[in-house]
């Protein structure tokens, strides 16, 4: 029989993973995230305390959750939904209603960051319904705004700015001081970063103008982020580097990019790499600056290594 201390110890390692993933790319940490659901899938088959089984079940589903999420940074679309799929089963055994609401939304950001926003947006939807049943603005608050995402890839600058709008509005409103291990992520700077992602693509696919405001959010995003979440760090530099040349601001696109690109290269991520491809094809646009035809150079020569799947 298994007690609390055991549940404890994997709670507290799935953290420790969580932070290597966030620190150093989802590539850093999967052999490690692999090694502990091996030891703790076979704990839902021995007899456990009443008081304690919902906690693991939750503990497990976190786990299962961190791994598809692990799973999708390394590049591992199958597995990423094997382990998102065994997440869901066990937070709907656990009533876990904000977990499913954060299992949901890493599942819609798959399907975002592979091109489909359309069914991003079902996952996003089906998160908001489990965070009305939970009451819990915070996780409201990442699916408004990873909504507003992908309706700004979709050009749809309506829906975009009124989903931001709300996701805003939900984070202000949100009790900051009992959040879900899974949801800690979502800071103040890091909805910063999403607002400027969502602006980032509307200056691409409804007008440049909008670049003029994702410049500052993502500015103030990159200075808020530690060395501890330098992936998204990373991202934000992308999105910064392609919001300058968007506007026409060659120069600082090309210095946020070659700064973007340094970042990199410390972060073991297919994400991060995928992410720079279109920063490449932007860049590419200006032909007649050297230093937009050598930072596409440099990306196209080492930084788009591609992952392969793997069980």
């Amino acid at each position: 029989m298994i007690g609390l201390s055991d549940v404890t110890r994997l709670e507290e390692d799935t953290r420790a993973l969580r932070e290597s993933d966030y620190r150093s790319g989802g590539e850093s940490c999967l052999d490690g995230v692999r090694h502990r659901i091996r030891e703790s899938v076979p704990l839902l088959a021995v007899p456990v305390p009443e008081q304690v089984r919902r906690r693991l079940h939750v503990a497990v589903a976190d786990l299962r959750n961190l791994a598809g999420w692990v799973c999708f940074d390394a590049g591992l679309v199958s597995s990423a939904h094997n382990h998102f799929s065994h997440a869901l089963v066990l937070a709907g055994l656990a009533r876990d209603d904000r977990l499913t609401a954060n299992v949901c939304y890493r599942l819609g950001r798959v399907h975002l960051h592979h091109g489909h926003p359309d069914e991003a947006l079902r996952y996003f939807d089906l998160g908001q319904l489990a965070a009305c049943r939970s009451g819990d603005q915070l996780d409201a608050s990442i699916l408004s705004v990873n909504s507003a995402w992908a309706y700004a890839k979709k050009g749809a600058e309506h829906e975009a700015r009124t989903l931001l709008d709300r996701g805003q509005e939900q984070f202000a409103a949100a009790d900051h001081t009992s959040t879900a291990g899974w949801a800690a992520f979502f800071t103040a700077g890091d909805l910063s970063a999403l607002a400027g992602a969502v602006y980032t693509d509307l200056a691409d696919t409804a007008g440049p103008r909008h670049a003029r405001t994702a410049v500052p959010l993502l500015t103030t995003a990159i200075d808020d982020y530690s060395d501890d979440m330098a992936r998204s760090r990373t991202f934000s530099l992308i999105l910064l580097s392609t919001s300058h040349l968007i506007s026409g601001d060659t120069d600082a696109g090309v210095n946020t990019g070659m700064r973007a690109l340094m970042s990199a290269g410390a972060v073991g991520s297919a994400r991060v790499r995928d992410r720079l491809r279109p920063l490449a094809s932007h860049a590419r646009k200006h032909r007649t600056h050297a230093g937009a035809r050598d930072l596409a150079k440099q990306i196209d020569g080492g930084n788009t290594t591609a992952s392969s799947e793997a069980s």
